[in-house]
């Protein structure tokens, strides 16, 4: 793990809390899993987490713990046993009854107060589990767990080989079932974290307690978890690599009647191509809304004197961009202004597509770095520069966006 995670301690790893519970509590103070944990260890200081929360410790962003519903620890066989007689120290018979309701032994279970969350415990003679798998587990804590640090407590917690084989002998077992499912769905989380962190694991010491059918099922789980890396970042460098165009507009006004007087494009290799567009030229461009000019600064008079034959243009963007791959950041007006533009100049507005750059953008984010939004990178990227709102000038800040996005979102060398 990384440091920000993890602390090593001899053979034990000292794991920090990552938050990702309490965050998704953080609306209902003393509620969540982690106080769940704070509390029990007051009864059973003693028990190691496993599970789903468990797992949940050991996966990593943009991958997502799976939902759950309660908490699984494993107990010495000594501590199932008062468990199940009722039998607790003074001590823990307090914090027993201060923060969970009463035990039921019958379904190896509590329940917390404050959160109605259930604990459930595991022990040697659970099922499907293997008692020797348990046995060592529990005999060799050194080498079997590491450490979990909450704010106010610790408790061991399986590490994550030994909790892949927990969860692949049940689901070996019952791989139909939703139990079996999730225990699959936990192994493919936990493998997808390591392999893509390239967080070194060893099976060695758990293969003695996996058979054949076993060890089979986990290579192909850890073949199709591989095979889903290295398709996601073929994905990746593919959109980071998407050769593309950018067009941009300046215009009359935005109404109707409004005609483009300015076009710019580019591929972001080379500097951006960009005309004044002369009204004159062309039959009904005669609508002029003075507020677009207090945007684009452009005067009417200067379009005149220095803009070029709009139907010369349309016929230099048929040639370069018929067919090519066009965005731009507003779709919805740049798509009105090249329709105008070419249908008036005699061509099908067809030939040409411009697609939505937020879309292109919000999917190479939701695939790289799902907790990114594409709003929060305009905003930081829009705050150190200024948007020119003149065509050519915009193409290439949008493509200055557009790399500031590759560049935070993609963590690989390209």
């Amino acid at each position: 793990m990384n440091e920000k995670y993890i602390q090593y301690d001899d053979e034990q790893d000292e794991l920090f809390e990552d938050e990702r519970f309490r965050n998704y509590h953080k609306n209902r103070p003393g509620s969540g899993f982690n106080y769940v944990i704070d509390d029990v260890v007051k009864v059973y200081p003693k028990a190691v987490l496993v599970g789903a929360i468990a797992a949940s410790k050991y996966i990593r962003p943009p991958i997502r713990p799976r939902v759950t519903y309660d908490v699984d620890l494993l107990l010495s066989e000594s501590d199932f046993e008062t468990f199940l007689a009722d039998d607790l120290p003074e001590d823990s018979h307090y914090n027993l009854e201060k923060y969970f309701t009463d035990s039921d032994s019958a379904n190896h279970s509590l329940q917390h107060k404050s959160t109605g969350i259930y604990v459930d415990f595991l022990s040697t003679e659970s099922t499907p589990l293997k008692n020797r798998l348990i046995r060592h587990i529990l005999d060799n804590r050194k080498k079997t767990t590491n450490i979990l640090r909450l704010d106010d407590s610790k408790i061991d917690i399986v590490k994550p080989e030994y909790l892949i084989a927990l969860k692949l002998n049940r689901y070996y077992k019952i791989p139909r079932t939703e139990k079996g499912l999730c225990d699959r769905l936990d192994i493919i989380k936990i493998l997808k974290t390591l392999i893509a962190n390239s967080i070194s694991f060893s099976f060695s010491e758990v293969n003695e307690f996996m058979n054949k059918q076993e060890i089979k099922s986990f290579k192909t789980i850890y073949k199709d978890v591989e095979f889903e890396i290295n398709a996601g970042k073929k994905l990746q460098k593919d959109l980071y690599n998407q050769s593309m165009y950018i067009i941009d507009f300046e215009a009359s006004g935005l109404g109707k009647e409004s005609y483009p007087i300015e076009v710019g494009w580019g591929d972001g290799r080379h500097p951006a191509t960009s005309f004044l567009l002369n009204p004159k030229a062309m039959d009904g461009w005669t609508d002029w809304d003075p507020r677009s000019l207090e945007f684009h600064h452009i005067p009417r008079e200067k379009l005149i004197k220095e803009g070029k034959n709009p139907k010369r243009i349309a016929e230099i963007m048929i040639k370069e961009l018929a067919g090519k791959t066009l965005y731009s950041d507003e779709p919805r007006y740049d798509n009105m202004w090249k329709d105008r533009l070419l249908k008036d100049a005699g061509y099908d507005p067809g030939l040409i597509k411009i697609k939505n750059l937020k879309y292109f953008l919000n999917k190479m984010i939701k695939a790289t770095s799902p907790k990114m939004k594409f709003t929060d990178l305009l905003e930081e990227f829009s705050a150190k520069t200024k948007i020119p709102h003149r065509a050519g000038p915009d193409v290439t800040w949008l493509f200055e966006f557009v790399d500031f996005v590759r560049n935070t979102v993609f963590d690989f060398e390209v």
